[in-house]
């Protein structure tokens, strides 16, 4: 019943907070490794097509010198990881599954075949690990409200 489902996500809400710090911890970290390793690698040509790569290792496109800021960045695609905050986004992208596989062919084609063992470390702490521990979390804390419920019903 709603009851059931209402109680179990304000308890599931409640004992996260050592999953939540675990998570923010692994994202911080892996965000900071991808932009260790991959600032700068993701300006293309043609950011949709990622045909090839332009102007590695610069903040701004190639050619665009005199421009408004927001024209000097045609050649990157909106996950990247120049910036802490787009590096941020990109991770917790990555590690959702949402469109993932983008990603990993514009690094791919940027730094090369080695980029996929980030993807292997974000995909296997990312999705399974973590979206597991937290279903897992969930569930049991559906079972423990169903549980308490009927309890409290055969008391009555």
């Amino acid at each position: 019943s709603f009851k059931v489902l209402l109680k179990a996500m304000v308890l599931t809400a409640i004992s996260l907070n050592y999953w939540l710090i675990l998570f923010a911890l692994v994202l911080y970290i892996c965000t900071l490794m991808a932009q260790t390793f991959f600032a700068t690698e993701f300006h293309f040509h043609d950011p949709d097509s990622f045909d090839y790569v332009t102007n590695r290792g610069e903040f701004w496109c190639a050619g665009t010198e005199g421009l408004d800021i927001s024209y000097r960045q045609d050649c990157i695609p909106r996950a990247n990881f120049d910036t802490f905050l787009w590096a941020l986004v990109t991770i917790f992208q990555i590690m959702t599954g949402e469109n993932w596989n983008t990603v990993m062919y514009a690094g791919m084609r940027s730094g090369g075949p080695g980029f996929c063992l980030l993807f292997v470390l974000l995909i296997m702490f990312g999705q399974t690990l973590f979206l597991s521990l937290f279903l897992s979390m969930l569930m049991s804390k559906f079972d423990h409200v169903r549980d308490s419920l009927n309890q409290e019903i055969d008391r009555q």
